[in-house]
């Protein structure tokens, strides 16, 4: 299996926005090439002259400092959208512009593929069985356009991230292949999981859709992209890979790399996604990337 490591640059998300400097950073400090861009630091909706700026300042910094800019997702804010599983059929088709605009941006920066979590039914939408079976079928549509239109961007492939809630669309691995197959049916570009190992924590998830490494060894070969962080199985954590996190967390890299091996996997292209409090100061967020950097690449 051919593994490649970058990093989603959340990390820069309100501290350091110039691409110019968490380019470098990510570049020269870190010794990274590939690059998972978070639309936190650039909306979608902002107008067609401020994106297509930005994402020259992007491409400059690109061929500067060397890096690739391997895939765009939705970020923290956006993840926080119904989207495609909004009760009201006109925030649907809201859902639908934002990945539009979200698909231009991605291709104008030189990404190859685009995605995130792009779902969240309402509570009461979920308990009713006939409202959910509803929502089910106008996601999977919803997704597929996406892709069509994404296509027609220059993009390779669509990602979308499983939550570790039901109402999100997806938390058993069981659906996980149920999913998969009907999304893929008559598409131009393949739309595969983005799986993040820190999502095996619902409270509805039971056996081993509760093992992350369940998760790796049966859906892996549909994820070749994949968010790292350190967790400890209860709660989405967003831990940094330090010591002293890795002594509390159940994210062991070798187990990671053995279960995504016998998945049948070819490829994979790992993005650690770590999150710090905003109130922390930016050099010991720095620190912390610099401990789990040198961790990960003892086994990447």
């Amino acid at each position: 299996m051919k593994v490649h490591l970058g990093i989603n640059n959340c990390y820069a998300v309100k501290r350091w926005p110039e691409p110019d400097v968490w380019g470098k950073q990510i570049s020269e400090r870190l010794g990274l090439r590939y690059v998972q861009f978070t639309f936190d630091l650039l909306d979608p909706r902002c107008t067609e002259e401020v994106r297509y700026s930005m994402c020259g300042e992007i491409k400059r910094a690109a061929k500067k400092f060397g890096f690739e800019v391997h895939n765009a997702v939705t970020g923290l804010a956006a993840f926080t959208y119904n989207m495609f599983l909004h009760p009201f059929i006109e925030f649907r088709k809201d859902g639908l512009r934002w990945c539009e605009q979200a698909a231009v941006t991605s291709e104008w920066m030189g990404a190859r593929g685009v995605g995130g979590g792009l779902s969240g039914a309402s509570t009461e939408s979920f308990k009713d069985p006939v409202r959910r079976e509803y929502l089910v079928n106008e996601f999977i549509e919803s997704l597929k356009y996406f892709a069509r239109y994404a296509a027609v961007h220059n993009q390779k492939f669509i990602i979308w991230e499983p939550s570790p809630l039901g109402r999100d669309m997806l938390c058993s691995i069981d659906e996980g292949f149920r999913l998969h197959e009907r999304l893929n049916r008559d598409v131009p570009i393949p739309i595969q999981f983005n799986i993040n190992l820190g999502h095996q924590c619902g409270y509805e998830m039971k056996g081993r859709d509760r093992d992350t490494y369940k998760w790796l060894e049966e859906l892996g070969r549909f994820s070749p992209v994949i968010n790292i962080q350190q967790t400890d199985g209860l709660f989405d954590r967003h831990w940094p890979f330090t010591k002293e996190y890795n002594e509390k967390g159940i994210i062991k890299m070798d187990k990671v790399l053995k279960a995504l091996d016998k998945s049948g996997l070819k490829e994979v292209y790992f993005f650690p996604e770590i999150i710090h409090p905003f109130e922390l100061e930016e050099s010991e967020v720095l620190k912390d990337l610099d401990e789990s950097f040198k961790y990960l690449k003892q086994f990447i």
